[in-house]
């Protein structure tokens, strides 16, 4: 049934699927160059590490890129600023090094400071060096006399420096600060458009997540979106991205009024930019309407969407998204199936990603994914590796070539080659052996090395509280597949603790009173009573959870050979939440599991499990349980009479009506 490897780093250099040639993948380095809206002429390395590095790095300047293209931004970008150019000999930069400038004025100092930069940009210098010590105190004691123009001039020079090994260097770190606190005195002084412009210098030293210039800027810009106009949003929220946070004390719904009421004088490139701001603040878009809309202009663009500004949105709309508006999904897949062939591998691992938070699947556009995969798997990073097998185990997807796109994946995973991308990204080993494991198969060497405490540090940090829910899986996984499995496990302190904090806090009848219960716990409440009254007596049932690694809790029970419904010991009842735990030892008696299969353990369009549910059932099976699913669809149709015929169908159903209703 299962596929266990052991030792694959062994056989590395032998096997076949590990030695397999690939193809040049022309998609998977980026050429800005070739794109109109990119400037740049910095070509990337095909390699799978590399080629992810550049792409993050370049998101920004990609939109950066786009901005600059439109003529409405170029009044608010830095990047074209102009400055009166000095040119120093060598004695005169010395001369200007040797002044005592704590006697000159504000202005002198000012343009002492722009002399030396411009002798920089041609002969590097570091700001930091102890000989710029003097200038730099100068400017920070009388920053507050400088013009406006003059604070925005020093941000211009100060990029004319080599960068300083961080942005608390000395010297580097003092001036920064200080025309960063005149810059936040001065903003309420300021039109939207300065506070724009402003801003842009902040990005472009990098300074972006530092300055508290740039987060008053967010604020203030944000509180009234409404008053911005298309491109002040676009460029507000292209600082948002860069900044990796929105203000607490700022509304989403303004700027999603303020979007939807111009998203239609955007071009696509703008909305991707507003895209990248929602998503990497780590913010969704409530109005559904507006996240349809999105979808729609994607697919009216379709054909000519740069890769970047596409995977930009379907981010967001992945993380918008919510079930209701799941059949807007299917005709938006129809259109990016065709665009799988042109775009990069990551890009392609997003397409797939799109219907995983709704669980929506799309066959076919899942099943080009996979053979892009299939064809280039050595150039994928590894990150993309186990987002893809996410998405493939959530589906349950079957793959009939041999090998398949599992055995594919655990090769790779094993591959020495990506000994460096594992030590960048170490959660994603256990994530990829965790999603094959629901698949039956089982690379016992890195689940052991994953158990060991040097990784579990490395990766998780020394909190418990921090170790992820695939950890537990996987050594309730092995405990239960793998009979031979003899190496490192989870000690039973850390099993125990993860399980409690991994399960629904249903572990008991008592627990699904006087709450407030979901969806899916109000149908266990009713379908827990309904057995009761099926079965006859509370004795006859139990709520618990039978395997710790899954998040639901189940209904058990058990019937003997005449179908009468026996009672369950104490012993059993009392068993802790941390084991997988077997059937009561009750002669003569077939123990049952009802599951309750809520609307996020089935794919919404198929009604079939989602693979984690499949593979709770095997492993219920192992345990020697018989199980019964519940899908909510049916359930929700009944009225409340028909529930327990319905229940009783289910749990005599094999049994051929020999038994009937007990009353109460």
């Amino acid at each position: 049934m299962f596929k266990i490897l052991t030792s694959l780093f062994p056989k590395c250099k032998g096997n076949l699927l590990l030695n397999r040639l690939c193809a040049y993948d022309k998609h998977n380095y980026v050429n800005y160059s070739a794109s109109p809206l990119f400037t740049f002429n910095k070509e990337f390395h095909k390699s799978s590490f590399e080629f992810a590095k550049h792409f993050v790095e370049n998101e920004n300047k990609y939109a950066y890129s786009v901005l600059k293209e439109i003529d409405v931004y170029r009044g608010t970008l830095g990047y074209t600023h102009l400055m009166d150019e000095y040119t120093l000999s060598d004695q005169e930069f010395n001369d200007l090094c040797c002044v005592d400038w704590c006697n000159e004025s504000a202005e002198s100092i000012y343009l002492g400071f722009k002399k030396l930069s411009f002798y920089s940009s041609k002969n590097p210098q570091t700001i930091s060096d102890e000989k710029f010590n003097g200038i730099v105190k100068a400017i920070v004691e009388k920053c507050a006399q400088l013009k406006d123009e003059d604070l925005i001039d020093i941000l211009a020079c100060l990029r004319k420096w080599s960068p300083t090994v961080s942005v608390n260097s000395s010297n580097f770190v003092n001036l920064w600060k200080a025309v960063d606190d005149q810059c936040v005195s001065r903003i309420s002084e300021w039109d939207r458009n300065k506070v724009l412009y402003v801003a842009d210098y902040w990005y472009l030293l990098n300074l972006s997540s530092f300055s508290e210039y740039m987060w008053r800027t967010i604020i203030r810009l944000t509180r009234r979106a409404h008053n911005l106009t298309p491109a002040q949003l676009v460029q507000c929220m292209f600082y948002v991205n860069a900044r990796r946070k929105f203000p607490d004390i700022v509304t989403m719904y303004d700027i999603e009024y303020s979007l939807e009421k111009c998203h239609d004088q955007l071009s696509i490139e703008e909305i991707a930019i507003i895209a990248m701001g929602f998503f990497k603040s780590k913010k969704a878009i409530s109005n559904q309407n507006l996240v349809i809309g999105l979808m729609r202009e994607v697919m009216n663009n379709i054909d000519s969407i740069h890769e970047i500004a596409l995977t930009a949105l379907l981010k967001v709309i992945r993380y918008s998204l919510v079930p209701t508006s799941g059949d807007s999904l299917l005709p938006f897949l129809d259109k990016l199936t065709n665009q799988v062939d042109r775009l990069s591998l990551m890009a392609c691992t997003h397409v797939a990603l799109i219907g995983t938070n709704i669980h929506v699947f799309h066959k076919d556009t899942i099943d080009k994914i996979v053979n892009r995969f299939y064809n280039e798997i050595k150039s994928c990073r590894l990150k993309d590796l186990e987002r893809v097998s996410f998405a493939l185990s959530l589906y349950n997807y079957k793959h009939d070539k041999v090998p398949s796109i599992y055995d594919l994946l655990a090769e790779e995973i094993c591959n020495s080659d990506r000994l460096e991308e594992i030590e960048k990204h170490p959660k994603c080993l256990p994530c990829c052996l965790n999603y094959l494991s629901q698949n039956g198969i089982y690379l016992e060497q890195e689940i052991s090395k994953v158990f060991t405490k040097e990784f579990l540090v490395n990766a998780y940090g020394r909190n418990k509280h921090k170790i992820g829910r695939e950890i537990l899986n996987l050594d309730c996984s092995v405990e239960l597949e793998c009979p031979n499995y003899t190496g490192n496990r989870l000690d039973t302190k850390t099993r125990d603790y993860l399980a409690k904090i991994y399960t629904d806090h249903i572990w008991e009848y008592e627990d699904l009173l006087n709450r407030k219960l979901n969806s899916s716990n109000k149908i266990l409440l009713e379908v827990y009573l309904a057995a009761i009254a099926v079965l006859g007596s509370e004795k006859k049932v139990h709520l618990g959870h039978l395997v710790p690694h899954r998040e639901r809790a189940d209904i058990i029970y058990g019937l003997n050979e005449d179908g009468t419904a026996v009672d369950i010991p104490l012993s059993f009842r009392s068993l802790k939440i941390g084991m997988c735990k077997k059937p009561p030892d009750v002669p003569n008696t077939r123990w049952y599991c009802i599951i309750i299969g809520g609307w996020n353990t089935l794919v919404r369009n198929t009604n079939e499990p989602v693979g984690s549910l499949v593979s709770k059932i095997r492993q219920l099976h192992i345990l020697d349980y018989n199980t019964i699913l519940v899908p909510w669809y049916e359930w929700r149709l009944l009225p409340a009479e028909e529930q327990q015929n319905y229940l009783h169908s289910k749990i005599y159903g094999d049994l051929e009506g020999r038994a009937k209703i007990v009353s109460h």
